[in-house]
Formats: structure tokens, C-alpha cells, sequence
């Protein structure tokens, strides 16, 4: 089985994100698309991300398609539809990624290992939030608000852990 550690993905500037980089942080590891009606949360995930940035938090965004196609094919397209949903969005963004299928990246092939059927992505904003030590802590539904205090106080206990 892979360890978390091992688990990197493309950015839309096509440098390369580690899930665990050497330095504990706390991730919220989210299936992005930008034509998808739950994009409207990515001012939310931005207003997040903003939050507890300073103290070892990061949102990674993960472009897919794997619901309905909802995302451009093109990185500078993606990066384009995100701006237009929220005007700043500072937070890391990968280039197409499956988080389903024949084609699932790894994490997400990891991370189904991880919950029950109910904690696999059913559709685009489902979220992963994963430890300083790399381990997957829980997760969120798609129509759960990244601001949600049930979200705010996962962080927060993460980040207070180690």
C-alpha cells in the first residue's frame, strides 16, 4: 500500500504538489470543476485556505472531469474559469486529474481504501482532509460548505495535533 508520503500531483503551472513535502502540513485535498454549480465554493475554499495558511494548512484543488466534464482540458483554461469564479485563488490547483475509474490517480485510489463507499467522491467539491502525518482524517460531502463548522474545527483540531 502507498504511503501518503508518496502522493504528488501536477499543477496547472505544471510544477509538481507533494502531498507531504517533508514539512508537516495539514491538506484539504478537494475535487475541483470549474463549470460545476458547487464552484461557488472556491471563494470559500479560498476564504479557508487564507485562514490557516500562516499555521500549516493548504486547500489543493484537484481538476477533474471524472463528473459529468465539467472542467476545461487545458491548464491556462482552467486557471481562467477558476479566476472568473473567484477573483483571487492563491491556493494550489492541478492540472486534470481522475479521482474515478480506470485512470484514478493514486490518492484517491488510496483514500478509497481509507472510507467506506459513502466517503468516495460522488461528485465534484468532495473533500479529504489529511493530517501533518499524511494519514487521511475524514471527510466531507460535496454540498458540505467549506466554512461549515464541522470543517473549521477539523482543521483546527488537525493543526492543533502534533
Amino acid at each position: 500500500m502507498n504511503s501518503p508520503k508518496n502522493f504528488s500531483f501536477t499543477l496547472l503551472d505544471g510544477t509538481t504538489f507533494h502531498l507531504c513535502n517533508g514539512v508537516p502540513q495539514v491538506v484539504l485535498v478537494v475535487n475541483t470543476a470549474s463549470r460545476c454549480g458547487f464552484a461557488r465554493q472556491f471563494e470559500a475554499l479560498q476564504k479557508l485556505h487564507d485562514r490557516y495558511h500562516a499555521k500549516g494548512f493548504t486547500v489543493l484543488g484537484v481538476s477533474s472531469q471524472s463528473f459529468g466534464k465539467q472542467e476545461s482540458d487545458l491548464p491556462a483554461d482552467i486557471a481562467a474559469a477558476v479566476q472568473n469564479k473567484c477573483s483571487v485563488v492563491s491556493f494550489p490547483i492541478t492540472q486534470l486529474t481522475a479521482v474515478r475509474g480506470k485512470a484514478i490517480h493514486p490518492f484517491y485510489a488510496w483514500a478509497a481504501t481509507q472510507v467506506s463507499l459513502l466517503g468516495r467522491p460522488k461528485w465534484n467539491f468532495h473533500k479529504y482532509l489529511i493530517g501533518k502525518d499524511g494519514q487521511l482524517i475524514t471527510w466531507f460531502s460535496s454540498t458540505t460548505d467549506p466554512l461549515a463548522p464541522k470543517v473549521i474545527e477539523a482543521v483546527e483540531a488537525a493543526l492543533d495535533n502534533g
